[in-house]
């Protein structure tokens, strides 16, 4: 498969028959997270799931939950392992790629018609990115038009246009489809930036515009989604692994320690070790700024609340986090709940409910199989 036929996969659609089953590869920064659905007369069935740490398989042995960064031929061995432990038996797959390797903006321009808008975004595209065109491949599409509530707007054709813009590296996709090719177990694998995986799984059919937090282990990612178009994008090089790290290095204790330490005392204002809430909390207030920023932006621009925060990631679990959020913004605050769009064992209830957050982007990778 040519890099420009696996790059019309990356952002949308398939344009082309399904087949029934499809695997969903989410490849993290810490944790490679798995997920089989299965279409049967339009219901649409979770057949298996599973996830395995990735630093176990450095060369260095890192612990469970630390940044990764491995190669092709370790990638392959870790893929192999989860799908047998799955027992994932799909012969087709769509794999994440990291928003920390892509980019996401928005760029206003004249409304010049989509024909000459082509070379209107290829020209403002060069500000944003900091390597030639030749090494990126891009996709673009015009935002629908903005609904405000003040009255009294301008009828009649709009001057300028909103245009979202995502980008990839071409040696990025290059890296993936070496490891696929490797790996030898599917049948013409497609990519997606992890963000539209993770719009896909977590909303349903929602009215007013909603954020969307990706709290990840590398860093966080900032979306305000309305009817579906990504109308706010902003990402931070802030996770969960740096709040590990940041307890680590100021106890001087080892990172699984660190881990167990910040999954005990979280944002808790209460707990007994203060000293570790201090620096959990000095590492959250960062991001809580970036949040109030992009939330200012939005609203001073679209003239409109946000009406709901949606949580996703492994480090939005962090203990008091959701309760933070809607007391400090005052808007309802809820977790990602990406299982319940598939049909799975009553008794597996308890148990998707809690890992929702976590495995958001496989679920919504494998629904992108399937649509």
């Amino acid at each position: 498969m040519s890099l420009i036929d696996t790059m019309k996969d990356i952002f949308s659609d398939f344009g082309k028959g399904s087949p029934n089953t499809y695997v969903g590869i989410d490849i993290g920064s810490s944790y490679l997270k798995v997920v089989q659905l299965k279409k049967d007369h339009g219901h649409i069935i979770l057949e298996t799931y599973g996830e395995i740490a990735l630093g176990p398989y450095e060369e260095d042995d890192r612990i469970a939950g630390e940044l990764t960064n491995l190669k092709p031929e370790k990638m392959v061995e870790v893929i192999k392992n989860i799908l047998e432990q799955a027992n994932v038996t799909a012969k087709d797959a769509v794999i994440s790629i990291s928003s920390s390797t892509s980019l996401i903006f928005i760029l206003q321009l004249p409304n010049i018609g989509e024909k000459k808008l082509a070379g209107a975004v290829e020209n403002e595209t060069r500000k944003y990115i900091p390597v030639p065109l030749t090494e990126v491949s891009l996709d673009w599409w015009i935002i629908p038009e903005k609904e405000i509530y003040s009255e009294g707007s301008l009828s009649g054709k709009k001057s300028e246009v909103d245009v979202l813009v995502a980008a990839v590296r071409n040696e990025v996709v290059e890296r993936y489809n070496n490891v696929m090719n490797m790996l030898g177990k599917f049948n013409s694998p497609a990519y997606e930036i992890e963000t539209f995986s993770a719009i896909r799984a977590s909303f349903k059919h929602e009215l007013s515009p909603v954020m969307l937090l990706d709290f990840g282990a590398s860093g966080t990612r900032i979306s305000i989604i309305e009817h579906g178009v990504v109308r706010k994008f902003h990402s931070i090089n802030r996770g969960s692994a740096y709040l590990s790290s940041s307890i680590k290095k100021s106890l001087q204790i080892e990172f699984d320690d660190a881990e167990k330490v910040k999954r005990d005392v979280g944002l808790d204002h209460t707990h007994e070790n203060q000293e570790a809430y201090k620096i959990i909390s000095s590492g959250v207030n960062y991001i809580f700024s970036e949040i109030k920023n992009v939330l200012f932006d939005f609203e001073k621009e679209y003239k409109k609340p946000v009406g709901k925060i949606i949580l996703t990631g492994g480090g939005s679990l962090l203990k008091q986090l959701r309760e933070q959020l809607e007391s400090k913004y005052n808007i309802t605050t809820t977790y990602a709940d990406p299982f319940g769009k598939v049909v799975s064992p009553d008794f597996l209830d308890g148990v998707l409910e809690s890992a929702g957050p976590e495995f958001v982007v496989a679920v919504g990778l494998a629904l992108q199989g399937l649509d």
